[in-house]
């Protein structure tokens, strides 16, 4: 729910404004995106549990999750995916002694 606040009709909030509008902790989702993001989400997570061995096995691997990642995200909420990834993306925190370079490579 948190990660398609990204979406086109997310991060509002009918409430009470925020200064910092994407780090409302009121802000809905977008209940349009929602499964597709949770679908998206779930493929990579199946990326970050991948055990290939060879570079045969590697390719057929990322091949297969960019299958999985079209079966899963119609064409016409590829864009509101994107966004909310990115959502997550920006919002993950990494500790502060963390090298910069190893920090965006955790995000």
């Amino acid at each position: 729910r948190f990660a398609s606040r990204g979406g086109n009709l997310g991060a509002n909030n009918p409430r009470k404004p925020f200064g910092a509008e994407l780090a409302d902790p009121y802000a809905n989702p977008d209940e349009n995106a929602l499964p597709h993001v949770d679908a998206a989400l779930r493929v990579v997570c199946k990326a970050l549990l991948g055990t290939d061995t060879s570079e045969e096995e590697h390719q057929a691997y990322i091949t297969d999750l960019e299958a999985s990642l079209k079966a899963v995200v119609p064409p016409g909420s590829k864009t509101d995916v994107i966004d909310s990834l990115a959502y997550v993306r920006d919002r993950v925190g990494v500790p502060r002694d963390l090298p910069l370079a190893s920090a965006r490579q955790l995000r």
